[in-house]
């Protein structure tokens, strides 16, 4: 962890705070926390806008006495008159060289960075000129009128920022390759019906088992080797408001399918509320992601970095089938297996695969709800 960034302060500043309460919420690595105020007293001021980004131990605000004297950055300089492009004068306080100020909202300046603007070229409408993130869209949109008109900016931050990096990073390291194959469904489906455990932790449970008898796919490229883990955790991803979340089912393969089952939904509904610990985010040696429940019948994934391999899911869709020169209906899936070519051979690939939907298809339901 090298930096975090403020995702909302829960205390204003000149509001009183009490120690222990919590005063500001923190994102890092794909992980919320909350920070206590560290003593009782008045949030005199803040240092970090929400939404940017500090290096670790930077100072983010002080909580002091209301006459007392708060520590000074940078040495100060003597009151200098500033002129707004309104051609109103202003007087303020500036520590450091001298500079011009423009008196913009924090949306306005998070915008501005985000686009390349200079904010001295945007006309505020805000009190006393003050430049809003309204001035900073109209501008943008101004300079932007041959593409098509902007209905809202959001701010690539926080969660959506860490996913778009990571997989960027995935998609131009490793040389990703796929292998596709449909499943017969049909004992999947009469398990989930006995024992009531969801498909995702189904997958789960035959990846853990196949994982097992292929340990390379469980594994990563490091310092010019390949280390295969001995752990099987297996990571799940989950679409949240803020963004794509993969919380980890540490030791998969020594939990049957009732208690994977119990464990996920737990975990998908901390990830939902923002209540994830780092723990519980980090040390995945694998990863599913299922994309049934909203009709996709395939897709291809990209790996979870620094993984070898993710399985993606699409919908259980009821398909004829020939068997024995007859044909009947058939609850069939189609899995698809990203790997790092650099990692895995498609041989190995095609086998472990195969191996899943051997588990999958013979699975039996009966001795499953004996076990658990």
């Amino acid at each position: 962890m090298k930096t975090g960034s403020v995702i909302q302060w829960f205390k204003k500043e000149g509001e009183t705070v009490k120690k222990g309460e919590p005063l500001v919420e923190i994102l890092s690595d794909k992980v919320t926390y909350e920070v206590e105020a560290p003593a009782s007293g008045v949030l005199r001021k803040i240092l970090a806008e929400e939404g940017v980004d500090k290096s670790v131990g930077s100072t983010l605000a002080f909580v002091a006495t209301p006459d007392e004297e708060l520590p000074e950055a940078e040495p100060s300089a003597k009151p200098l008159p500033i002129e707004r492009p309104d051609k109103t004068t202003v007087t303020i306080e500036t520590r450091g060289p001298s500079r011009e100020l423009t008196l913009a909202s924090p949306a306005a300046k998070r915008l501005a960075r985000q686009y390349n603007i200079d904010l001295a070229d945007v006309r505020g409408t805000g009190p006393e000129g003050r430049i809003i993130a309204e001035d900073v869209k109209r501008l943008i949109e101004e300079k932007e009128e041959s593409r098509p008109r902007v209905k809202d900016i959001i701010p690539l931050a926080g969660i959506r920022k860490t996913t778009a990096e990571r997989v960027s990073s995935s998609f131009r390291t490793a040389p990703h390759s796929f292998i596709i194959m449909d499943v017969d469904m049909t004992q999947a489906v009469k398990l989930r019906e006995v024992v009531g455990a969801s498909y995702t932790a189904i997958l789960a449970y035959a990846a853990a088992k196949a994982l097992h008898e292929y340990a390379t796919v469980n594994s990563t490229l490091a310092n010019g080797g390949i280390r295969v883990y001995e752990d099987i955790n297996i990571g799940v991803a989950v679409s949240t408001e803020k963004g794509l979340l993969v919380p980890v089912i540490r030791n998969a393969d020594k939990k049957q399918i009732t208690e994977l089952s119990s464990h996920l939904e737990d975990l998908v509904d901390k990830a939902r509320q923002g209540k994830l610990s780092k723990d519980q985010v980090t040390g995945g040696t694998f990863t599913i992601t299922n994309l049934g429940m909203y009709d996709v019948n395939m897709f291809l994934p990209i790996i979870n970095p620094p993984e070898a391999a993710i399985l993606a899911a699409g919908s259980i869709i009821k398909k004829p089938v020939v068997e024995k020169n007859k044909i009947s209906i058939k609850p069939k899936l189609i899995l698809t297996l990203a790997y790092d070519h650099r990692i895995i051979d498609g041989g190995p690939a095609a086998a472990f695969l195969r191996k899943i939907k051997e588990i999958l298809e013979t699975i039996d339901s009966s001795a499953q709800k004996n076990r658990n």
